[in-house]
Formats: C-alpha cells, structure tokens, sequence
C-alpha cells in the first residue's frame, strides 16, 4: 500500500498544484487547488483551533524600539498582529515569547503581555491549561501562553526563578535558545549548531558535544514537577535525548520541520521524531523557507505539507502540529502572514489529509500535551 509520505514525493516531482512561496494570493480568492476551493478549506479551517507552538510578535517589536501597543492595528510589516489572528473566524492560540537574550528583557515583556490581557481582556486570555485554550477560541479571543527561549540567562543557575515565572503564568520553557557551555548556569553543555548540515556533521556533533548539565537536569526535574512544557526547538541532540531519557512529561519541539527533507540542524532526524513520538510530544512545522528545502524555489505551501505527511507516514499524525515562528525570521514566510493559515489547510486537503488529521495538526496534538503537562502538574 503507497503511503502517503511515497505519494507526496511523486506529486512534488511532478510540480503539480504547487502553491507559492510569499507570492500566493490573498486568502479571500476563490481559485481551487487540486478542486478544493478556499471557500471549502475556510468551512473546515473554522472548525480548528489553532496553537501556534511559536511566533516572536511581541519580541520582535520591542527589539525594534516601536510602540508594542500597535499590535492592537493591522499592520503588514509584521507577520502577526492581533486583528489577523482571529481574521476571517480564525480561532487562534500561540505560544507568545516574552523574551530574546541578546535584544529584550524578560521582565519587561511579560510585563507587557500581562498588562495588554488585562486591558483588552474581550481580545486577549492568558492560556494556563488546555481549558483556557479551548475557552479562547469559543469566544472568539486570542489565547496567550507565555514562553521563555533562552532560560540561561535568567535563571542565572537558580531553579526558584523557574518557581516565580510559573507563578506569572509561564507555561512553556526551552532548555535553550542555542547557548551552553561548562558555566554552571547553562542547561546544556554545549553550544547548538545552526545551518544547513550533512547527516554526517550531525553524527560527529553527536558523539563531540555535550547535553544536559546538571543544572539542567534539575530544571527538567521542576518543569514536570509544576507542569511548565519542555520546549527542544534549540537543543544540540544530545540534550535532545537526554531530555528524552529522563522527562515524566511529553516534551515538544516547537518550530522545526524534518531533517530528511530538508538537511538543517534546526530539523529533527528520523529517530528524534520517532523518539518524540514514543514520549507522546509533537513537532510544530515552522513557515520557515530554510527548515523546508534548501532551494527557495522549492519551499513552497506544498512541501510544508510534504514535511507534515512524511512525519505523519513515519510516526502518526498526532506527533505532528504548527509552529510557525512568524515575526522571528527576515526571509520571506512561506504562508506570507497569520490571516492567511487557510491556504495551508487548503492544501493538506488537496493531499488527501482528512478532516479530523487536520483539527490534530493545527491544534489537537499541541492541545493533548497541554492536558498532559499544564493540566497535570506532578506535584
């Protein structure tokens, strides 16, 4: 029986229905692919909620020294803002990054966030379970979890600074954002590797480098224990599967995509998906061009849903979600901003990719681990 995953390849062979890079037309035409019309694509994109595993809006604005309270506006030199998120019906749940090591601060952003729920609170929702989430888009509001990417720097190797930022509502922490090194306050013992690689370069960097500190695995220990997602996007492969020996909880990698198909280091290998999936965490698909292929021509709508099917084909659908890192990124995105998620579910529907495979991918995958983590703290 042909897979999927077998069925993908022939049809980005061919070049058939392929769907553009930063140039695709708005999500209000009618123009079909492969004969499912957007209108079709929206009755079922409704019925999604989406979670974002990762997106930098917030970031992103205050490292450009604008006034972040403009994200209340359209304003299409970002890739987010809050009028798009919930565009067209779009119910709509991210992981919202509240600091970058090199550019913002961490207390001032979540600061920020918690000031802008409270004030809009008919727009807004702080996620802190998966009720929360679900909560938000029934009611049409935009669900915020709050997420740290680089812990290193703020922990500054004390575990109850971990104990105060879940009690500001973080729910989500990485063991890094590509730092590490023999200080004891990294939680990794060696720096990530970032660009394209061969599987040869990722070997070596297997047996070379270091994974978990001490200090790291201390944290892993408090993230379980109170319930705060174990977020791998950064981490070298060996702290990836330390994480995976010794976690209680489903892990995820937030913004990624498969190594197979596209040699980054940023991409998860064959057996990091399959042991992801053997801990019940998920992969979130980023938008990213260079996670997707390594010809720009070729990183297109259609080969993000060749990622989603052959992750899907090697381990099952619910290993599998959406992370786009929107406004993270300089490159052009391949779904160009968050208004225009449809034309991904347009899509993965002209694959073949059912109703319910697709629910799992925007959000019920991400959602299960939130019941099995934020829902259900180890105390």
């Amino acid at each position: 029986m042909e897979t999927r995953r077998k069925s993908s390849q022939k049809m980005a062979t061919a070049g058939k229905g392929a769907t553009g890079v930063s140039g695709t037309s708005p999500a209000t035409t009618k123009d079909a692919i492969r004969g499912v019309s957007l209108e079709e694509a929206w009755a079922v994109h409704r019925k999604c909620l989406i979670i974002d595993g990762h997106q930098d809006t917030s970031v992103r604005r205050f490292a450009r020294k604008e006034n972040p309270e403009s994200w209340m506006k359209r304003d299409m030199s970002y890739h987010v803002d809050i009028p798009r998120l919930t565009e067209g019906g779009q119910r709509y749940t991210g992981l919202f990054l509240v600091e970058d090591a090199t550019v913002t601060d961490l207390w001032t952003i979540t600061e920020f966030l918690l000031e802008q729920i409270d004030t809009h609170p008919d727009k807004l929702m702080l996620v802190l379970s998966s009720r929360d989430a679900v909560r938000a888009g029934e009611t049409g509001k935009v669900g915020v979890l709050l997420e740290i990417e680089g812990p290193a720097r703020w922990l500054d190797g004390n575990v109850n600074i971990l104990r105060i930022l879940y009690r500001l509502g973080v729910r989500c922490v990485h063991v890094t954002h590509g730092e590490g090194g023999s200080e004891p306050t990294f939680l990794q013992g060696s720096r990530s590797v970032f660009g394209p690689c061969t599987p040869r370069d990722r070997e070596a960097q297997r047996k070379d480098f270091v994974g978990l500190t001490p200090f790291g695995t201390e944290v892993l220990r408090t993230q379980n224990e109170l319930g705060i997602i174990v977020d791998l996007s950064h981490a070298n492969d060996k702290a990836f599967f330390d994480v995976m020996e010794h976690t209680t909880q489903p892990p995820i990698v937030s913004h990624t995509a498969v190594f197979s198909l596209c040699n980054h280091n940023r991409c998860l290998t064959d057996d990091q998906i399959k042991a992801l999936a053997a801990k019940g965490g998920v992969m979130g698909i980023a938008v990213l061009p260079e996670f997707i292929d390594a010809d720009p021509q070729r990183a297109t709508i259609d080969r993000i849903v060749d990622h989603i099917v052959y992750a899907a084909d090697l381990v099952g659908i619910d290993t599998v979600g959406f992370g786009s890192d929107y406004d993270g990124f300089s490159s052009p995105p391949i779904v160009p901003d968050v208004s225009q998620l449809v034309l991904l579910t347009q899509a993965m529907l002209a694959r073949g990719l059912t109703e319910e495979e697709i629910r799992k991918f925007w959000g019920g995958n991400f959602l299960r681990v939130f019941s099995q983590t934020i829902d259900k703290p180890a105390r």
